[in-house]
């Protein structure tokens, strides 16, 4: 493991700072902001007992850091710097003849050493009082994030009272040869699963604007996916050139939900004979309660029933949960959870439009009562507008929501009609 950087003020000598009783003052945990490919780092440096420094010299700074984006901070602002340059130690005097040739063997250099200081020179003095901590870039850093989560409650032939424990693994990839013994990290980045797969190699498309040329397509937009912060702040010892795992989330047997989605883009009408199984979604509520409370980045999620023994059920993926939120994972379709869905002909009107009925038969064949959220995206090109609905629903602008309770083994219908008509001209 590399030694720390540590700084020396040209003005101050050793006796000086003990006499001051700098020495004794513990320096804060580096802080690292960790992204995908980089990381930003903010190391603290506790008084040296000078009032004032116009100078640091830096020993054995990280061989890969980015010096465009160094910083030196006082309490709260950036303070200017000056210069910045490299010292280059003085090449070992050559023995003498007559001296004898003696080896020693040493450890072998990570990097070579010809930067072993870098002098930072002020434009004007900063006050050391408080002491003074640095800011700046590193490549080849990453992170990933993977769950554990146990459900108790959910049985095959009944739901009872649900209760999930959940663990958090946070892994960080540290490429760069220094090490952070003790640092308290966060995260920042955007959840790669929801990016589009890239595009095959070797595909041509007609340039639509001229046809006697073959050319690539413009790539389709990106979805407008945006960097999430993650202030978990969590310690972790990060060796170089290696790894570190940390548990940043755990909750114990703290009540959760379950509820089953019945889709109309994953339910066709009509449906097949005995009707189709909905997909089981596990509910977390992000909350201090449960002993969460801050935002949760994305990761692999492996799911356990009971127990942990054992491969896990099934692992999924969970996406970026806000703080306050509430953490889904699907837990795959249930037999014994089915629709039916059905579409009448439409029915024209005399002034012009038509009327259309629709049905969803829910079907719990479970021994405990079921909560399930519908919904239906009508596939008709016609401007539609809700009539009736045999339950009370949300309407959105292409949608229709109803969040229904069926009993235990029992079968309960939703009905709705809608009156269509073409788009009215602007």
């Amino acid at each position: 493991m590399n030694k720390r950087p540590h700084f020396h003020f040209p003005l101050l000598s050793l006796a000086l700072a003990l006499l001051c009783g700098a020495g004794s003052v513990a320096a804060k945990p580096a802080q690292l902001t960790v992204g995908q490919g980089w990381a930003w780092v903010r190391e603290f440096f506790p008084p040296s007992g000078e009032r004032e420094i116009d100078q640091i010299v830096w020993t054995d700074p990280p061989a890969q850091i980015d010096l465009n984006t160094l910083q030196v901070w006082n309490v709260r602002r950036p303070w200017p710097i000056q210069e910045w340059r490299w010292v280059v130690p003085e090449p070992p005097t050559p023995p003498t003849a007559d001296a004898p040739l003696i080896w020693r063997p040493q450890e072998k250099a990570s990097r070579p050493s010809t930067r072993e200081k870098l002098e930072i020179h002020l434009t004007e003095p900063l006050s050391h009082s408080m002491g003074h901590s640095l800011t700046y870039r590193l490549p080849d850093f990453n992170w990933d994030v993977l769950y554990r989560l146990t459900v108790r409650g959910i049985g095959p032939e009944s739901i009872g009272s649900v209760q999930v424990d959940l663990t958090g693994f946070l892994r960080i990839q540290n490429g760069n040869d220094v090490a952070y013994p003790a640092a308290r990290v966060s995260l920042i980045g955007v959840d790669e699963s929801l990016l589009p797969p890239p595009k095959p190699f070797g595909l041509l498309a007609l340039n639509p604007d001229t046809a006697l040329t073959d050319l690539w397509l413009a790539p389709t937009d990106s979805p407008d996916l945006h960097s999430a912060i993650y202030p978990l702040e969590t310690e972790a010892a990060i060796p170089a050139h290696g790894e570190a795992k940390i548990q940043f989330a755990r909750i114990r047997r703290k009540p959760a939900q379950i509820t089953h989605i019945c889709d109309s883009d994953d339910i066709p009408s009509p449906t097949p004979s005995g009707g189709m199984p909905l997909q089981r979604v596990l509910l977390i509520p992000n909350t201090e309660k449960m002993g969460l409370g801050f935002p949760l980045p994305p990761g692999q999620a492996d799911l356990f029933l009971g127990t942990m023994r054992g491969a896990p059920v099934q692992s999924g993926h969970l996406l970026h949960t806000p703080f306050p939120g509430i953490l889904n994972l699907n837990m795959g379709p249930v037999d014994s959870v089915r629709a039916i869905r059905a579409t009448d002909e439409p029915v024209p009107l005399p002034e012009g439009a038509w009327q259309q009925d629709f049905s969803v038969t829910l079907v719990n064949r479970l021994a405990s009562p079921v909560h399930i959220q519908v919904a239906e995206k009508p596939e008709t090109p016609l401007q539609w507008d809700l009539v009736r609905s045999s339950v009370p629903c949300e309407e959105t602008t292409r949608e229709l929501h109803f969040d229904v309770t069926v009993p235990p083994q029992s079968i309960q219908a939703i009905t709705y009609r809608l009156r269509m008509r073409m788009h009215s001209k602007p």
